[in-house]
């Protein structure tokens, strides 16, 4: 063993410089690793840790309606004994608006939460001098947070306006961690006013919309019992009821899954690393194969020789792994407070499990690369010195490399499972990642054919070019594959966000909406269209909108009769937006039955109330047919609908008649809640758009304008930022692209400084020498380039067509520039790390 020990140190101190990119292999894929997972096992802790301060209470109570007397005596009955501190809040959204003549003259949208005296039950809401107090809202004080100042251009002390009443802002919000009530986008910016103010200011009217939510303290023994009971209680309801420990499991799920998948994209990483480390270990068993044979004329068993070679191949790996864990503590040191504040998180570090996987993983890979060429070695015969043409023979595999080599394929499979948590993501990326191996081998063999022609070019450069792609041991697979990858992160991830804001912004200026204008009551509808006409290009449509349940149905193929039964069905159970009207729209095409023409009179038999006419979706999910009873439960008032007929809806023009279900009009809407929504087109001209809603603002405080194109920015911002984050990840892949291509350029440079004397002392010229290399590395870096570029368009088509269901737009230009720039990228990265091969005098070669 001290042999083994003693010719591996030997063997590292002597080729350190070529083992370098070994070395640097390993340490990118383990440090992609360690900071993917530290950061989220931070994000994790600190969040489970505070998950009762975000959600404000122990239990929550909410409902999209006001609490009936039932509600309440429910949730009495069960909180007896074991009540500790109950608080209201209602949440609500209205148009906000400074005084004439203050700020900078917008209307924005902001999101209300009414609160009484101790909310929150836990934690607190910070401000920029104290924290927020019943004392400091009373008498129609707010407090706001910094980026509605920003809007509006008003400082605190300001007045502003909400539902056409007077406020006064008296604080600035600068740490707000409750919960939105498990709504996942808001709408504007949070404003907090006392929930009595709020209910006399008239905006939570018949059929607005607001979240009515009970936030309760109670003993922390009775919390999950409590929390299961009024669950089974609200069962049947629109009550929804949450605890903060359910809410913190649900988050360390969906936090813990987060990790995996995207240790995956680190796991990538490490593997497109091994593919480095089983390049660099193939040409080291092919530079070594002399030194073996000499080791075993010395009496060096084929164990001793191999023992050598791992023990190297595993201090490198280790040394790998260090520098890995350093470059992701620096890493994570980097990241901006700015990014972390959001999650209430002041720092993040190195988790210690994090950088045991990391390091595990880059081990393992790294070990699991270099065997297969590590095992050449006991093939290498004594003989080999007097025979050099046994070389070939001593390297060729045999049946024991064979069945390593799949055991090998078989242990990055379960270290995949192992990094996602799950066998089917594990499975995935594994498949893909054998396909795009597959894909590229296939190229490079394409690429030896295809250009096989040009070795017979009269230009010199060109033909002993292509003649050197197919050298043994040039390593064209390799960069192929490393190069192929990078190029392929990145384009297909720009080539995705091209297809999807392309797909939004289509929308504007075309058929959609400038101003959506939500809680329009009955009796404005026709005073909305007068105020609206002035700076409309086309008169607003203004359409009945009814909150649904699906509360039973009686029909040829299915009977359920109760909600209970419905939600056991378990496709109809979410709460639908619903319409009444007596006309098809444009996206609408009639597929089954037969639609009505103008309001009934009357019922359509003894056991209806009204007709509904339902999507191809209805039919389908829940097997309803027309002739069928559907019972929908409207704010508590249950209309019983016959189905008269099935539509086919073009989901992506969902402003003319985006329903599952549309009701005739008909004499039971007199005892239906419902509001009125107004979709209203105003051109590009943002002054009058925001002149319209300043006039809705004063006219109709109930009435809330979305401003469509500040959505679909806020969308595209959001896109740009993912975007950014892959892409991110995309180059350092590429990267580890050109570090793969450096290593296999080093690596080579044994062969390529011998054939570069010879060429000189033949008579070629530095620039002739010069021209081969940057033709055979432009061929290799434009076929890499081409297929990352093929690549990525066939799964831009792929999500487009089929995840999200758009317009498919190939980016051609991208993917081009794509292709030609990865071109370059090799060839350039080729000619530096080949500048000692073009530079050095043939004499010194060939005197060594």
């Amino acid at each position: 063993m001290t042999f083994v020990l003693r010719m591996a140190w030997r063997e590292t101190r002597a080729a350190w410089a070529r083992l370098l990119f070994f070395f640097f292999c390993v340490a990118i894929g383990v440090a992609a690793i360690i900071v993917i997972r530290s950061v989220i096992q931070s994000v994790r802790s600190t969040l489970t840790r505070e998950a009762r301060e975000i959600i404000g209470a122990d239990i929550v109570v909410q409902s999209p309606r006001p609490p009936t007397d039932e509600v309440r005596a429910i949730l009495n009955q069960e909180l007896a004994g074991a009540e500790l501190a109950r608080t209201e809040v209602v949440q609500t959204r209205t148009m906000a608006a400074a005084e004439k003549g203050k700020g900078n003259g917008k209307v924005k949208l902001v999101e209300l939460r009414g609160i009484e005296t101790g909310f929150p039950l836990y934690g607190s809401i910070a401000l920029e001098d104290g924290t927020l107090t019943p004392q400091l809202l009373a008498g129609r004080g707010v407090a706001v947070t910094p980026e509605f100042l920003l809007e509006m251009d008003l400082a605190a002390g300001d007045a502003v306006k909400l539902g056409g009443q007077r406020f006064t802002i008296r604080g600035v919000v600068t740490k707000d961690r409750i919960d939105n009530g498990g709504q996942a986008f808001a709408f504007g910016p949070r404003v907090y006013l006392a929930l009595a103010d709020l209910r006399a200011i008239g905006l939570l009217g018949f059929g607005s919309s607001a979240n009515y939510r009970t936030f309760l303290k109670v003993d922390e023994r009775r919390i999950d019992d409590i929390t299961s009971r009024l669950k089974e209680r609200y069962r049947d309801s629109i009550v929804g009821v949450r605890s903060w420990r359910t809410f913190e499991d649900r988050l360390g799920q969906n936090l813990v899954t987060a990790e995996n998948y995207l240790s995956l994209v680190g796991f990538a990483m490490v593997v497109l690393g091994g593919i480095g480390v089983w390049s660099v270990t193939r040409v080291l068993v092919q530079q070594k194969v002399k030194s073996v044979a000499i080791l075993k004329c010395l009496g060096a068993t084929a164990r001793q020789v191999l023992a050598v070679y791992v023990i190297e191949v595993l201090w490198l790996t280790l040394s790998g792994c260090v520098l890995g864990a350093g470059l992701a503590a620096a890493a994570v040191a980097a990241i901006p407070d700015r990014l972390l504040a959001p999650l209430g998180i002041a720092t993040v570090a190195v988790t210690p499990s994090a950088a045991a996987q990391g390091i595990a993983v880059g081990i393992l890979v790294s070990l699991l690369f270099a065997l297969v060429p590590l095992l050449e070695m006991r093939r290498v015969k004594p003989l080999l010195l007097l025979r050099v043409d046994t070389a070939g023979e001593a390297r060729r595999g045999d049946v024991i490399s064979r069945l390593v080599a799949v055991a090998t394929l078989g242990a990055l499979v379960l270290v995949a499972i192992w990094q996602s948590g799950s066998l089917r993501a594990g499975l995935f990326v594994s498949g893909g990642l054998a396909a795009v191996a597959l894909l590229l081998l296939g190229a490079s063999r394409f690429l030896l054919w295809g250009t096989a022609p040009l070795a017979r070019s009269r230009w010199f450069a060109v033909r002993h070019a292509i003649v050197s792609l197919a050298r043994p041991g040039n390593q064209t697979r390799v960069i192929l594959t490393s190069v192929g990858l990078g190029c392929f992160f990145v384009l297909a991830v720009r080539a995705i966000q091209i297809n999807l804001v392309d797909d939004f912004l289509s929308q504007i200026g075309a058929t959609s909406p400038d101003l959506v204008l939500i809680d329009v009551q009955r009796d404005q509808v026709e005073a909305v269209q007068s105020v609206s006409a002035p700076y409309v290009i086309e008169p607003p449509r203004i359409v009945p909108l009814m909150r649904a349940r699906v509360a039973g149905i009686e029909g040829a193929r299915v009977h359920l009769p109760t909600p209970q039964a419905i939600r056991e069905q378990g496709t109809l159970t979410r709460e639908f937006g619903i319409t009444y009207r007596d006309a098809l729209q444009a996206n609408e095409r009639l597929t089954a039955g037969r639609f009505w023409n103008g309001a009934a009179p009357g019922p359509p038999d003894p056991a209806a109330d009204a007709e509904v006419s339902i999507s191809e979706e209805v039919r389908d999910d829940g097997e309803v047919g027309v002739g069928d009873l559907v019972r929908l439960d409207i704010a508590g008032q249950v209309v019983r609908a016959r189905v008269t007929s099935i539509r086919h809806v073009a989901w992506d023009e969902t402003q003319n008649g985006g329903f599952f279900f549309v009701l005739r009009p008909g004499p039971y809407l007199a005892r239906v809640p419902s509001t009125f929504v107004g979709f209203v087109r105003t051109g590009e001209d943002a002054a009058r758009r925001a002149a319209l809603q300043r006039n809705l603002v004063d006219k109709f405080p109930n009435v809330s304008a979305i401003d469509v194109r500040a959505v679909v920015a806020s969308i595209r911002t959001v896109l740009d930022n993912i975007t950014l984050g892959i892409s991110v990840v995309g180059g350092i892949t590429v990267a580890s692209g050109v570090l793969i291509l450096i290593g296999a350029v080093a690596m080579t440079k044994f062969q390529r400084l011998y054939e570069a004397a010879i060429y000189r002392t033949l008579g070629a010229s530095t620039r002739v020498l010069t021209a081969m290399v940057t033709v055979e590395y432009g061929v290799l870096g434009l076929l890499a380039g081409l297929m990352g570029a093929l690549g990525a368009m066939g799964l831009s088509w792929a999500l487009a067509t089929y995840l999200f269901d758009i317009r498919w737009r190939p980016a051609a230009g991208l993917l081009s520039a794509g292709a030609v720039a990865t071109a370059a990228v090799v060839c350039v990265v080729g000619l530096a790390a080949s500048v000692d091969v073009l530079l050095r005098k043939p004499m010194a070669t060939l005197r060594e």
